[in-house]
Order: structure tokens, then sequence, then C-alpha cells
């Protein structure tokens, strides 16, 4: 009977920590459960509840390839500081195929190591990775963002530049975040 009790904490805990970066959980005949991707989360980048529209915002998900204004941009670069309201977990939905990459763990077990009160920078280095690498893969996802509005015109290549590098600032942050250090507020290269 306490390890049926256990058993049902624990799945109940993987949902619900799956359920906050835009996975769900579906019982299947057998009485195992299958993770998907929503849709609405896939599509763009997400977890920040941003005012432009990232995803749990009013205006819905922004699609990084898509980025067509600067302020687009800047929403962007505030999402890469993650949610904090999220605490180690920071919403990781936008950039997993990084995470997947890179650490070569399931989602499932970077939940289950960030539970345990690992971040991304400790998950990497438990792995033998290093966690400059993540951030690396991150900035690099993103920066096609900054790469379009510099081919079209909407920024200079010097403001692009001062972009990347708070790009990875941001990232950086997410990475190496220790649980205690507010969320810096990203409102662009004029604040």
């Amino acid at each position: 009977m306490k390890i049926r009790k256990a058993v049902a904490a624990l799945a109940l805990s993987a949902t619900l920590s799956l359920a906050a970066c835009g996975t769900s959980t579906t019982d299947t005949a057998a009485g195992s459960s299958d993770t998907s991707t929503s849709s609405s989360a896939a599509a763009g980048f997400g977890g920040g509840g941003l005012p432009g529209g990232g995803q749990g915002g009013p205006g819905g998900s922004v699609d990084v390839s898509s980025v067509t204004t600067e302020e687009e941009l800047v929403a962007l670069v505030q999402d890469a500081y993650g949610d904090p309201s999220l605490d180690l977990h920071r919403g990781h939905q936008p950039v997993q195929d990084v995470l997947d990459e890179v650490l070569g763990i399931t989602h499932e077990e970077l939940h289950v190591r960030m539970e345990a009160g690992q971040g991304l920078a400790e998950v990497a280095e438990d792995l033998g990775v290093d966690p400059q690498e993540l951030i690396d893969g991150m900035v690099a996802k993103y920066a096609v963002a900054i790469d379009t509005l510099l081919a079209d015109g909407t920024i200079t290549q010097e403001e692009a530049d001062q972009y990347l590098a708070d790009l990875e600032t941001a990232f950086e942050f997410r990475v190496t975040w220790d649980g205690e250090e507010a969320t810096p507020t990203y409102s662009g290269l004029d604040a």
C-alpha cells in the first residue's frame, strides 16, 4: 500500500512538472503515460508571460523565426532569462531541443534532477558537459531573430552585436541561476 501511494505521488509530481513546461500526460489503456508537447508551447518562445504575447501572456506565442520588430526582439531577450515563477525549471520548452542535444538526457530525467535541486549548470556539470555549451546552443537558437532583423535593415550591425551580447547574458543567467537572484527586466538597447 505504501509503495502504491509513493508511486502515485511521484506520478502526480511528474505530471505537474511536465504541465509547467508545456507538456501534457495522457493515460493509455495499459496505465502508462505518454508525454507530448503542446502545439502552442512548441510554436514559439514561452514561459515568460510576456506583455507582447509570450507563452502564458495575453497574446499567445511568438515563433522565434517570425520575429519582425525590435519590440518582439526585446521580448525574446527577456524570455531568455526564463520564468522565475517556475523556480529552477524556469521554463525550458522553447529550448528543449538544445537541452536534449547538449545534455543527452530525457526531459523527465531533467525534471527529476531539477526537483532534486540542480539548476541547468549543475545538471550539465554532473553529466560532464560544460554549461557554456548550453548557453551557446540557446543563443544560437534565438539568434535567428537577430539575424532576421539585421538582414531586413530593422537594426544595425552594432545593434545586432549588442542584442547578441544581451541574449548571451540572459541565457547565462538562466543556466547559472542560483535560485535567489531576481530576474532582470530587459527593456532593450535604449534603456
